[in-house]
């Protein structure tokens, strides 16, 4: 997994271009400033190499802006860029079967959806697990790990139909992910008003207001419902711990509305 225990904002300039930029560490909080003005000159460089054509720090270069706010022995929860809260996983595969339309994932699976997720998980023999999301379907392979980025890993995911930019991602950041709580927008509220890591302590204060709010909202919610097992229902040792956590925080046995 690709994440950072420290984060920070400052400043790089080169050429007279001047950037903001975010910076990481697992060691010290100076030492994502130090990371920060790092990858901030880098870009500025690049800016003013090219005379001002817009340029981006390469995405997988980095780990992913997000807090870590609990680690397990091979997993850790993150809070993503709209303020959900997301299971990153190094070895338990979730595999993220996202549609807009859901006509067009009954299209895809030659109906029912459900029966064609099966049917991949049975083809490799896997022991899954299948959950209904608001959006399409999200599956847990949960009798075997699978090292997140690999290969291997990103041909079952397509062989599964999942997501391209949930593949590419798990490419990236070399794991898998799967959000535990609603997005803001399915419970009728808006985003984060600010974005971490947080400049000020006043940006910090403006955040935990959108917080407090966001979980009220999103108590009414359920993220996915479990529909049921492939296999013969085996779970590793070492994910007994993860499924259960994830089941709980996602409410797969509520009556909620999905969101």
């Amino acid at each position: 997994m690709k994440l950072a225990r420290y984060w920070s904002r400052d400043a790089g300039e080169s050429g007279g271009i001047r950037i903001v930029a975010r910076g990481w560490s697992d060691e010290s909080i100076e030492a994502a400033r130090v990371k920060a003005r790092e990858v901030a000159r880098r870009v500025a460089e690049r800016l003013a190499a090219r005379h001002g054509q817009r340029s981006q720090y390469p995405y997988g270069d980095r780990p992913l802006p997000e807090p870590v706010l609990r680690r397990f022995a091979a997993a850790a929860v993150t809070r993503n860029g709209y303020g959900a809260l997301v299971l990153n996983t190094d070895a338990m595969m979730f595999v993220d079967i996202d549609r807009q339309d859901k006509q067009r994932l009954f299209t895809f699976f030659r109906k029912p959806p459900e029966d064609g997720i099966r049917r991949v998980a049975e083809r490799h023999g896997f022991s899954a697990r299948i959950y209904e999301t608001a959006g399409g379907y999200r599956v847990i392979i949960a009798g075997q790990p699978f090292r997140g980025g690999s290969s291997e890993a990103e041909a079952i995911l397509k062989d599964f139909g999942a997501d391209p930019m949930y593949v590419r991602l798990c490419r990236m950041q070399e794991s898998f992910r799967a959000r535990l709580t609603p997005k803001p927008w399915r419970c009728g509220f808006r985003n984060p008003p600010v974005e971490f890591p947080f400049v000020t302590p006043e940006d910090e204060a403006k955040f935990q207001r959108w917080e407090a709010e966001y979980a009220r909202r999103a108590a009414s919610y359920a993220t996915c419902r479990f529909v049921s097992a492939t296999g013969a229902g085996n779970i590793a040792p070492e994910f007994s711990e993860l499924i259960a956590y994830h089941d709980q925080e996602t409410k797969v046995r509520s009556a909620q509305q999905l969101a």
